[in-house]
């Protein structure tokens, strides 16, 4: 994710940050009075939350990108072609490959910026092994029918939710309906741990096969390797930092959605600017948890300086996402036509966005963007 420079002093707006308070220190100090800092009581009460959160068996590892690695390997995906879309971050990309996999990028929906239905069937090759699917931006891939095409062509699914903890579509929670769901706690996250990831496994039998792999392959007490494995193990530390933020799950999405629909609402009609490239939620069993608040500027050519004024402003901002095939280690990678990700790609634009982020910040941003546009158009 390319962010601006920092400037001299730090941002007076910063793009993200974590909302810590006294609970969740008080939780990592009591970690670190006991004195045991790994593998114990913290790890098993975070995944007993999340389990019963998320009503499957779930497994902390050390990132959501060891948590992808990890879901590969426990389906035994080792090699072929995985497909997943080119726009989003290029951890999923690293891991297919990490596993001995080639990626074989999509494109995405215009409306959802999700991979559909239409998107998988355009880029399916007879070498496709799995499918990675990603919430982007905190919206749910339509799962049903994704793992319906798969059952039918007898390929796991792995849903790479790491944007979406908390986001739902028709009352099934994001990262719930695949094979297996992958969760991300950086500190840009909607909780955090620091570092940190999670799988949430279709069964015990899955759940037990990933737990194995992140803790070096060892099957039981003591010296005792079954097999391959890991180093993909948290901290005691991170764990119940983890369990703390998960317990304000809800007071979290709730600010970022009052928050998203302040942008909104000061950003709608704005000339120049879309604030709306992927769909607000409505309906009952239907929530949208928002990651990062994204807006598409009308011409690719404005975006930078558009960037750049904000950040003279002492606004930070965000190119997300840069298209996965355009980077080296991919580019000659296996892919599909791209061409709703090529035209949306070089237009967005990441404004200001956390749960703390007061209102009053928000018009602020949403009064220098309409500033900045008005003064790119004039000069152009």
């Amino acid at each position: 994710m390319t962010k601006s420079a920092t400037p001299p002093g730090g941002w007076r707006i910063p793009l993200s940050s974590p909302s810590i308070d006294s609970q969740d220190v008080a939780a990592v100090e009591a970690v670190l009075v006991g004195g045991r800092l790994a593998s114990g009581p913290a790890i098993e009460q975070f995944e007993t939350v999340s389990s019963e959160s998320l009503g499957r068996p779930s497994v902390l590892c050390s990132s959501g990108t060891a948590g992808l690695v990890l879901a590969l390997r426990a389906l035994g995906v080792t090699g072929g072609e995985v497909i997943t879309p080119a726009l989003g971050f290029i951890a999923t990309a690293h891991a297919i490959r990490a596993v001995g996999a080639t990626p074989r990028f999509c494109d995405v929906d215009p409306q959802t910026l999700c991979v559909g239905i239409e998107q998988l069937e355009a880029a399916w090759s007879p070498d496709v092994s799995a499918v990675i699917p990603v919430d982007l931006l905190g919206v749910p891939a339509p799962m049903t029918d994704i793992m319906t095409l798969a059952a039918g062509r007898d390929v796991p699914v792995i849903e790479d939710a790491c944007e979406a903890l908390g986001s739902s579509m028709d009352g099934v929670a994001c990262g719930t309906a695949a094979d297996a769901g992958v969760f991300g706690f950086y500190p840009n996250k909607i909780i955090t741990m620091g570092e940190g990831g999670l799988v949430a496994c279709r069964d015990e039998s899955l759940a037990a096969r990933v737990r194995q792999l992140a803790n070096q392959g060892r099957s039981g007490a003591g010296f005792c390797f079954d097999g391959e494995g890991y180093n993909f193990r948290i901290t005691e530390m991170q764990a119940a930092l983890g369990t703390s933020q998960w317990r304000r799950l809800d007071d979290f999405i709730e600010a970022r959605q009052h928050i998203a629909g302040r942008y909104l609402e000061g950003l709608q009609g704005l000339a120049g600017i879309d604030p709306t490239p992927a769909p607000v939620l409505a309906g009952p069993g239907n929530r949208r948890s928002w990651f990062a608040f994204i807006v598409l500027v009308e011409d690719s050519a404005w975006r930078d300086p558009l960037s750049h004024k904000l950040a003279a402003a002492g606004i930070e901002t965000g190119l997300y996402f840069p298209s996965i095939a355009d980077f080296r280690p991919y580019d000659e990678a296996p892919s599909a036509p791209l061409p709703v990700t090529s035209e949306l790609s070089p237009r967005m634009l990441a404004l200001p966005f956390h749960s703390g982020l007061g209102l009053d910040r928000v018009d602020e941003v949403v009064s220098v963007v309409g500033e900045s546009l008005d003064q790119i158009r004039t000069d152009g």
